[in-house]
């Protein structure tokens, strides 16, 4: 059997407008650092080494797919489609939101969304196998017999378990985890929790034990919140507590872009004789222009710094001027005014998630103020997203808060890739804990299970007597294993433990659980089956086949009862719940060892309703 300890660690963050791939070789020798790699021999680059490849598909018109990535900037369009920002989707309401508001080139649903993805991620698949095997040299070894680890992030905003298994859908359709025997894909952090992670390991900032920081990564479609401690700053293995739910807005810089050809549309559509002289997708062809992209990039600094900025159209004479739509010599002028009101909107969503933290701190009673506020992702590395910022908490009433620093992180465009990867390698090299070793529910988890009967609790309850030890139990009873808010840590699973009394003539080696999920506050959470605020998340199907009778404890039945000196077997085992903070995985241990068997030992049937709660 392969060594668990993986060959190769390869971390993806599927972003909604730009994906990154990064890469290790984990050292045997727990004394090296693994050195990461970073993609960046996309096709269609020519000779530009990007950092991140574009998250863009091109569909000839019988549906098969032209190109992808930076390939579809050279694609001719005859007769096709360009499908973008297909990520969000996934999402139900984002996608019915989306439809309410007649936004173009949407999915029809999210099945047509999870195909979109699929395809993408097949084609990101192909390229990161052939990139590792060049070089590493490791194609003579053959890339299935290698212990190959995928790691994936997902959006803070994807809170329900429905989103997730959908993704993961997608990730395996695309090849990931699936073409060696040795080979796992998995949902391990969230984009604010990977950002976090990355910062504490990447960053100059001297941390502290006891430093509160935020991180808040703002891409291309949303903007991910983690509110955490330093629990041990100690170089090279820091470890990071949660203080707070993660949480996210869709807010991103697409929404920027979206608003700026609706602003230059409105401003062309005055003028019918004009618009007749211009190309029928003149403002998207100039949202998608270098000229735009760095007025964008730059906007805020200093050297940049100018009262209207003068951009090229696409397919226009350069000698066309109109001074009603602002045009000069085949170029279009915007103000500085109107480039910071596509800005300030999102910058004002953004405050209003940050002063949610912060209103939690003061609820809470921490007292210690948040040393620093680190930003990432394509709209956080923008210089005036981060002044104002700066300058709102400078202006602030909340305690403290003029004196958070409002820093950049390194590589912000990077920083979650690398977050994803410096975790699992910080818990191979040091053999301890990943660098988040505590993180707080965003849901309630619970079994249905029967507990022995009480009168003045059990009122109106199903109550039955046991065949086997002749005591009466309240049926549907539900244990709350996690409750919203409490503090998990990552290195210890959640763990019931079963007894199952077993008949030795009966063959039946495998009972259900029910998992509930409720996002009620603790205090409000339900007793049993009976009452609401819950929902049915999944059944898990335990499978002891294989465990003889000499591993269990033999029992005699219930004097009480006509078979009597029948002898009956009490097998005890572990359900222990690997509660992700994306996601919830199972496993079953027995005698202390995971369970594994000629079959799969545990199954999980996931219920429609219950794993949207959280969405």
């Amino acid at each position: 059997m392969a060594s668990e300890r993986p060959d190769i660690l390869v971390a993806i963050d599927l972003g909604t407008t730009y994906t990154g791939v990064a890469w290790a070789r984990p050292q045997r020798n727990q004394t090296l650092q693994s050195p990461i790699q970073i993609i960046h021999n996309w096709p269609g680059t020519s000779t530009k080494n990007e950092q991140k490849v574009h998250t863009c598909l091109v569909y000839n018109d019988d549906e098969s797919l032209s190109s992808w990535g930076y390939l579809c900037e050279d694609d001719d369009m005859i007769d096709k489609k360009r499908r973008e920002f297909f990520k969000i989707f996934l999402d139900q309401r984002t996608l019915e939101d989306a439809h309410r508001r007649n936004v173009g080139q949407v999915p029809k649903s999210v099945c047509d969304a999870q195909r979109l993805v699929s395809d993408y991620l097949r084609q990101v698949y192909s390229h990161v196998k052939s990139t590792v095997e060049l070089h590493t040299g490791i194609g003579h070894v053959g890339w299935q017999e290698l212990v190959v680890e995928f790691i994936f992030s997902v959006p803070t905003t994807w809170r329900s378990q429905e989103i997730i298994n959908s993704f993961k859908k997608c990730i395996k359709d695309a090849g990931f985890g699936i073409e060696g025997r040795y080979h796992t894909a998995k949902v391990e952090l969230t984009e604010s929790e990977a950002a976090a992670v990355g910062t504490i390991k990447n960053s100059p900032v001297v941390f502290e034990t006891g430093d509160i920081f935020l991180s808040v990564d703002a891409g291309g479609g949303t903007t991910d919140l983690a509110l955490m401690q330093v629990i041990e700053a100690r170089q090279p293995f820091p470890l990071l507590s949660q203080l707070n739910q993660v949480d996210g807005i869709g807010i991103g810089s697409t929404l920027i872009d979206q608003a700026f050809v609706t602003m230059i549309n409105n401003r062309l559509s005055r003028f019918t004789t004009l618009v007749d002289q211009l190309p029928p997708d003149c403002a998207v062809r100039l949202v998608k222009s270098e000229r735009y992209r760095t007025t964008k990039h730059k906007f805020g600094e200093r050297v940049y710094q100018s009262t209207c900025y003068k951009l090229p159209l696409d397919g226009v004479p350069y000698n066309l001027n109109h001074s009603g739509a602002q045009i000069e010599l085949g170029k279009i002028v915007v103000s500085w005014e109107e480039m910071q009101s596509l800005f300030d909107p999102h910058v004002e969503g953004i405050m209003k998630k940050i002063y949610e933290q912060l209103d939690w701190m003061l609820a809470n009673g921490i007292n210690r103020p948040i040393s620093y506020m680190i930003l990432s992702g394509g709209l956080g590395s923008s210089k005036y997203v981060r002044d104002r910022i700066q300058h709102e908490m400078m202006t602030s009433l909340y305690p403290h808060a003029h004196q958070v620093k409002v820093l950049q992180a390194p590589d912000p465009q990077l920083v979650v890739v690398k977050g994803l990867l410096l975790d699992r390698l910080q818990n191979l090299e040091s053999g301890l804990a990943p660098v988040l070793v505590s993180r707080v529910a965003r849901a309630s988890y619970g079994l249905v299970c029967k507990t022995k009967y009480n009168p003045d609790i059990h009122i109106d309850e199903d109550i039955k007597t046991d065949s086997y030890d002749g005591e009466r139990y309240a049926m549907g009873q539900i244990d709350w294993l996690i409750r919203k808010g409490d503090s998990i840590n990552t290195n210890i699973p959640i763990s019931t433990t079963y007894t199952k009394k077993v008949d030795p003539k009966d063959s039946n080696r495998s009972w259900d659980s029910i998992v509930v999920i409720s996002d009620l506050d603790p205090c409000l959470l339900p007793r049993s089956i009976n009452q609401e605020g819950f929902k049915q998340l999944c059944i898990i199907k335990s499978d002891i086949t294989g465990i003889s009778h000499g591993d269990m404890v033999m029992r005699r039945k219930s004097r009480r009862f006509l078979f009597h000196g029948k002898k009956f077997y009490l097998c005890s085992y572990e359900v222990r719940a690997i509660v992700a903070p994306a996601e919830l995985r199972f496993e079953l241990w027995f005698a202390g060892q995971k369970f594994s068997g000629n079959h799969e030992p545990i199954k999980i049937t996931w219920d429609a309703e219950g794993s949207k709660v959280g969405g």
